[in-house]
């Protein structure tokens, strides 16, 4: 039998359920992202809604950049991710690299999910994309017990020995969609 609800219908009504698109796509993931590791950011400054709006602003510069450019490489995309990275915490010195790459690789995570008709261009370098890395993903794909918190990550090498480790799994799909498919099947 076939289903009355169309696939762009069902697919529009789970994006609509989980993000606010009120401000259109690419923010939509700027703003779900931050949620996903909001929890850990201890604020100090008074300044909080300015200095979120300011790095919202970087993040998607950055990363509308990177829908419009054809990385060459991956060590070229890696080089790109560090910048913004570095970048994102200038604009919010309260920031460690563990909650920058969080915010960096969920926001592309969710565009990705969006797909290239509602964030043009967004498959282009997908090949590249990282996994982000948070506790799930630590004790899941990493297989690590006990592992140090993901959101005091204070130095981009940390971060990056878990790329390097997933890149040599090489396994056949991109290392985002790996993500997906693990986060897809996760049971804690």
């Amino acid at each position: 039998m076939n289903s009355i609800l169309t696939d762009d219908l069902r697919e529009n009504f789970f994006i609509r359920l989980y993000f606010d698109d009120s401000e259109g796509f690419y923010y939509a993931g700027i703003k779900r992202a931050f949620l996903d590791f909001s929890r850990t950011l201890k604020i100090q400054d008074d300044n909080r809604t300015t200095l979120k709006q300011n790095a919202e602003k970087l993040i998607l510069s950055k990363l509308s950049e990177l829908t419009q450019t054809n990385f060459l490489d991956q060590i070229e995309f890696d080089k790109f991710h560090e910048a913004t990275c570095e970048q994102l915490i200038e604009v919010w010195s309260e920031l460690k690299f563990g909650q920058a790459q969080k915010w960096i690789n969920m926001t592309l995570k969710y565009w990705l999910l969006f797909g290239d008709k509602r964030i043009t261009g967004i498959e282009k370098n997908a090949k590249y994309f990282h996994i982000p890395i948070d506790s799930y993903v630590q004790k899941g794909m990493f297989d690590e017990k006990y592992p140090s918190a993901w959101s005091k990550i204070d130095d981009y090498e940390t971060y990056m020995n878990y790329q390097r480790q997933h890149r040599k799994k090489q396994t056949e799909n991109y290392p985002i969609i790996e993500e997906f498919n693990f986060f897809n099947n996760y049971k804690p």
